[in-house]
């Protein structure tokens, strides 16, 4: 009987049988967006998943733009986009699951054109003098790309000259003896556009004199400015050249209560109420040291209506 009973509550008991496995759990993307590219730089990004059975296996609709590729066993989109894009694609998931699960995804794709380099701006350079203080707010500029921009130069600037190298490209310093002459100089700017800096250079002449050149009055040429025309805004600007840059410029007699004379850039500007006839003394003064140099011109100006 006791064997019996024991037999019998063998068979009946099932608290010790092992659980049933789980299933696999629902198959899921869940990338949501994917990072913009950008125009002929490397792409690379990787869809993410969960759930189900892997290994996975990717596909897309349509096909991505060229240059790019879909990793079906990993999900991962890699290559070098050649073309401005903004497009859909549906990607698919299939799992291996018996039977498979699949889900779908669609996710815009933006490529976005390529950044345009930055562009050296500055004309030209001017002179320099050996042992006089090179031209203050002497600095190199640029455009596009995305600043801040860094700076270089090759070969390095005459002994004397330094570049800040940092934003603002200016030029400074005191040539040395030693240092006068004319020479090319290779300037480089690098932007500083994610995730590649983008660059260019440009080439500019430089020019060390060995004394200080004539200061001149270049601007009238002759002895008389344009005219002026009463109620109408007058802007004329007095230009110089030689010495030792910066210029300060100054006029005697006084002017007419009308007009003013902006002592650093040399113009002349207002609106005059009466005709006339205005002549003056001009005098430009310059930065050579020890001693500035001056010069003067009778410079007229006549006010019609």
């Amino acid at each position: 009987m006791l064997l019996l009973a024991i037999g019998a509550a063998s068979c009946g008991d099932v608290s010790n049988a092992p659980a049933p496995a789980p299933g696999p759990g629902a198959l899921t993307i869940t990338t949501t967006s994917l990072p913009a590219g950008t125009e002929n730089q490397p792409y690379a990004t990787t869809l993410g998943a969960s759930g189900g059975i892997t290994p996975y296996a990717w596909s897309v609709n349509p096909a991505l733009p060229a240059n790019l590729q879909l990793d079906s066993a990993t999900g991962a989109i890699t290559g070098t986009p050649t073309a401005q894009d903004a497009s859909t694609y549906t990607f698919t998931l299939l799992d291996s699951s018996v039977p498979n699960q699949t889900i779908q995804q669609p996710l815009l794709l933006t490529i976005n054109s390529a950044p345009v380099p930055p562009t050296i701006t500055t004309p030209s350079l001017p002179p320099g003098t050996v042992n006089q203080i090179y031209p203050p707010n002497t600095v190199l500029e640029a455009s596009g790309g995305t600043p801040p921009y860094t700076w270089s130069v090759n070969p390095a600037l005459p002994n004397g000259l330094q570049l800040n190298l940092v934003s603002s490209g200016s030029i400074s310093g005191t040539p040395q003896a030693g240092t006068n002459g004319t020479a090319a100089y290779t300037f480089t700017v690098l932007d500083s556009t994610v995730p590649f800096n983008l660059t260019n250079n440009k080439q500019l002449t430089l020019t060390i004199n060995l004394t200080v050149p004539t200061l001149a009055i270049t601007f009238p040429t002759g002895s008389t400015l344009p005219d002026a025309n009463v109620n109408t805004l007058y802007n004329r600007t007095l230009l110089a050249s030689g010495g030792t840059p910066p210029y300060t410029w100054s006029v005697s007699p006084a002017l007419p209560t009308w007009l003013q004379l902006d002592a650093a850039t040399g113009t002349l500007s207002g609106t005059p109420t009466a005709t006339a006839t205005i002549t003056r003394t001009y005098t430009v003064r310059d930065s050579t040291l020890p001693t500035n140099r001056t010069t003067s011109r009778s410079i007229t100006i006549r006010v019609r209506n």
